[in-house]
């Protein structure tokens, strides 16, 4: 038979079974005189099986490792490292539906822990993303979050954030002054001992920081940085 009787036998398509030959699943046949591939019933039977063991969770290779060699013992060896594979793939995803929980109920879905725990407002979010990945699994980094996630912190941060909202051609100076010394008070004892970024990196987080500031909030972030 040629291969597209083949492949609608088998319920595949023609890809599907040049796939399989590509992989070195399923053995090519001999060409015959007019070029043309011709297909047997145990081609037939073959593909049949690779199906249904790649449909139980084996991988091509493993599918093809089986339907190559039938014997007991091959099976169980192919068999037992498909489980080990699949048991593998169950505990990932296991662990990123239980990463996937954790972001919704704090309600930081496609943030990481850091990048929430700075995202105040809305218009956080992109500055939290690139500052949590700029300090990624730098230790004092992750103090510092710890820090100011803790209520009586977090709340004062908030309160800061509101007041920074407000801040305008207007503001006096010595509000200015006030807030700027409330923000050190913050942060005393705290990030102390993270290691400056580079003026690239500076540069990256003041262009998505100011984006959407005033002038009067531009400079006040400028003189703190």
């Amino acid at each position: 038979m040629r291969i597209a009787e083949l492949a609608d036998l088998a319920g595949v398509s023609v890809r599907t079974i040049r796939y399989y030959h590509q992989a070195g699943a399923l053995p090519e046949p001999p060409r015959r005189a007019n070029g043309y591939r011709d297909y047997s019933a145990d081609d037939l039977v073959t593909a049949l099986r690779i199906r249904q063991l790649t449909g139980s969770g084996l991988s091509l290779a493993a599918a093809g490792a089986l339907a190559a060699d039938p014997s007991p013992q091959a099976d169980e060896e192919v068999l037992e490292a498909a489980d080990r594979d699949l048991a593998a793939q169950i505990a990932l995803l296991t662990e990123r539906r239980e990463r996937l929980a954790k972001a919704r109920a704090g309600g930081h879905v496609g943030l990481s822990r850091e990048a929430a725990a700075l995202s105040i407002e809305e218009s956080d979010v992109p500055s939290a993303i690139l500052l949590a990945h700029l300090y990624r699994d730098y230790e004092p980094f992750l103090r510092l979050v710890d820090a100011l996630v803790e209520p009586g912190r977090l709340e004062a941060l908030g309160a800061l954030q509101r007041r920074f909202d407000l801040i305008d051609a207007e503001t006096p100076e010595a509000e200015l002054e006030e807030l700027s010394a409330q923000v050190r008070e913050l942060f005393e004892g705290i990030g102390e001992d993270l290691p400056p970024l580079t003026r690239t990196q500076t540069g990256l987080l003041l262009e998505v920081t100011e984006r959407d500031l005033s002038a009067p909030q531009r400079d006040f972030l400028r003189r703190e940085a």
